[in-house]
């Protein structure tokens, strides 16, 4: 089954309770300490910009904004729900999903998990980077890096553009690693558990596939298995 589907499908399930129930949209700015990496779970879609200037902005309906989390815990941005400080009410009738508009001047990691999504408007540029999503979650990227890690798991979808000149890929749990248009030097890629990948390689791929997944590959690489 397609990341996308089952994303689909925990969503709707996730807010069943809730159909033809709604309330005004609000968004709030938060004011957040630095950061360079971003993590965001619990059905919240992130809109990333890289920009000179940190700003955070939540939009949510207005009775869930107060539970909806961006905390700086080290170096990383954490973004979630506080299902507690909010009622029940106001957790039976979240029909809409939460959207969180995140512009920083540095990023060199993205950890999404439980149905969220991440997405950039403009192209992050950095030495190394890694992308992380589990749980039907989805990560849509333009990167400019040297070294990319990237994983992905339970059905989750990650669509990258740009360049990294070494990426390494692990995906499984029927994900998909979309990157045929992110150019690249050498990769190496494992995919399991029906999963696929698309690659396009220059110089040297290694790829390792089991349990009906497949590995695509564009370029003319030396392939080691």
């Amino acid at each position: 089954m397609h990341a996308a589907h089952v994303r689909s499908l925990l969503t709707a399930t996730f807010f069943s309770l809730a159909a033809g129930v709604g309330m005004a949209q609000s968004s709030q700015s938060r004011s957040v300490g630095d950061f360079q990496a971003i993590q965001a779970s619990g059905a919240i879609d992130v809109v990333l910009r890289q920009g000179s200037q940190t700003s955070v902005k939540v939009e949510a309906e207005s009775d869930v904004l107060s539970s909806i989390k961006t905390e700086v815990k080290g170096n990383k941005l954490v973004i979630y729900r506080d299902n507690s400080s909010s009622s029940l009410w106001s957790r039976l009738t979240d029909s809409d999903k939460v959207k969180v508009y995140v512009t920083c001047p540095r990023l060199n990691s993205v950890e999404v998990s439980g149905a969220s999504e991440i997405k950039s408007t403009t192209p992050f540029r950095a030495d190394d980077f890694t992308v992380r999503a589990s749980g039907a979650s989805e990560v849509t990227l333009t990167l400019d890096v040297r070294n990319l890690n990237a994983s992905a798991s339970g059905a989750s979808d990650l669509r990258l553009a740009g360049r990294a000149e070494q990426q390494q890929v692990h995906i499984s749990g029927s994900s998909d690693y979309q990157a045929y248009d992110l150019k690249s030097q050498n990769a190496k890629v494992e995919a399991s558990g029906a999963s696929d990948a698309y690659v396009a390689v220059a110089n040297e791929l290694s790829s390792r596939s089991s349990g009906a997944s497949d590995i695509h590959y564009k370029g003319n690489p030396r392939v080691r298995k």
